[in-house]
C-alpha cells in the first residue's frame, strides 16, 4: 500500500476544496445564464438565429413573443438612450431617490408619452419570416387606466400599429384579462389585440407567470416558444416557469441588446437632470 504523507494529504484536501468552489461558481454562472440561448445586437442576427432554431418545428407549433420597450420600440429622445442613461446614472439615481417607494415601471410610463422609434428596422424582415407563426408582443406595461389613458394596453397597441407592426387576428379571443393572476394596482395582466401585458414585472406577477397563465387560458401547449427581450432576467423567469408548467415545450430565449448601443446624440448632465 502506498503511504501518503500528511503534507500531501493536506494538499489534496485543498485541491478538492478549490475544485469544489470552481464547480459551484460555474454552476451559479450556468444558472444565471439559464434561459438565455443567445445574446444578439441586431435584428438581422436575430432573424438568422430564429429561422435556424425553429426550422425543425411545424409553424402551427411555434409561438414567438417580442418585448416592446428597447426591443421593438424606444423613445426618440437622448435622455432615454441607454448609453446616455449609463453616463448619467448617478444623476438618475439621485432623481429617483425621493420616489423609491413607487413601482420601478413608472418611469417607463413616462417614456411612452414620447415619440417612439424602431430599435431596428430589420425587424420587418423578421416578422415577414414569421408569417404563419403565432407572434405576439409581450411587455411589462401596466394595464388599465393611468394618467389620462383609459387603457394603457390600447396605447401600446396603437404605438406598434403606427410603425406598421400589428399582431392582432391570430387568436379567437383578442381582448381578455388574466384574472387567474393576482391583481396589481387593482388591475390584472391582459391580452389585447396581440399584445400581452404582464402589468409590471415588479408587481405580483412576472413574465413567466403571465405567459404560462396565458397559454392555459387559450388551452395551447406550443412545442416551441421564442422570446426576444432586452432583459436576461425576463428570459430566465420565463424559462423557469415553462420548465415547471410546460416541460415538453422547447424554449429559445434571445437577449436582444440593439437599443443598448444606439446613441446618435449626447445630452449634458444639466439637461439630463432638468429633463
Amino acid at each position: 500500500m502506498i503511504k501518503i504523507h500528511g503534507n500531501f494529504k493536506e494538499v489534496i484536501k485543498h485541491l478538492i476544496v478549490i475544485v469544489g468552489i470552481w464547480v459551484a461558481v460555474l454552476s451559479l454562472f450556468k444558472i444565471k445564464k439559464s434561459g438565455v440561448s443567445k445574446t444578439l445586437k441586431s435584428m438581422q442576427d436575430v432573424h438568422a438565429y430564429v429561422e435556424k432554431r425553429i426550422a425543425p418545428f411545424a409553424k402551427e407549433d411555434v409561438l414567438c413573443a417580442l418585448d416592446i420597450d428597447l426591443t421593438l420600440l424606444q423613445p426618440d429622445h437622448p435622455a432615454f438612450f441607454i448609453p446616455n442613461v449609463r453616463k448619467h446614472i448617478k444623476t438618475y439615481r439621485n432623481i429617483e431617490k425621493p420616489y423609491s417607494h413607487l413601482d420601478k415601471t413608472l418611469p417607463f410610463v413616462y417614456s411612452f408619452l414620447h415619440e417612439q422609434r424602431l430599435v431596428d428596422s430589420h425587424v420587418y424582415d423578421l416578422l415577414k419570416a414569421l408569417k404563419g407563426i403565432k407572434t405576439i408582443a409581450f411587455t411589462a406595461t401596466f394595464t388599465g387606466p393611468i394618467l389620462h389613458f383609459k387603457r394603457l394596453e390600447q396605447l401600446r397597441y396603437e404605438q406598434l400599429k403606427e410603425k406598421n407592426i400589428c399582431f392582432e387576428g391570430q387568436f379567437k379571443d383578442e381582448d381578455f384579462a388574466l384574472t387567474e393572476c393576482p391583481s396589481y394596482r387593482s388591475q390584472y395582466p391582459c391580452f389585447y389585440k396581440g399584445v400581452l401585458c404582464s402589468n409590471s414585472e415588479n408587481g405580483t406577477t412576472t413574465k413567466g407567470t403571465v405567459l404560462c397563465t396565458f397559454l392555459r387560458k387559450i388551452n395551447w401547449t406550443p412545442k416551441c416558444i421564442v422570446l426576444i427581450d432586452d432583459r436576461a432576467k425576463n428570459l430566465q423567469d420565463v424559462a423557469k416557469s415553462l420548465r415547471k408548467e410546460f416541460p415538453t415545450t422547447k424554449f429559445i430565449g434571445i437577449e436582444f441588446l440593439g437599443a443598448h448601443q444606439y446613441c446618435p446624440e449626447n445630452i449634458s448632465k444639466e439637461d439630463f437632470r432638468n429633463y
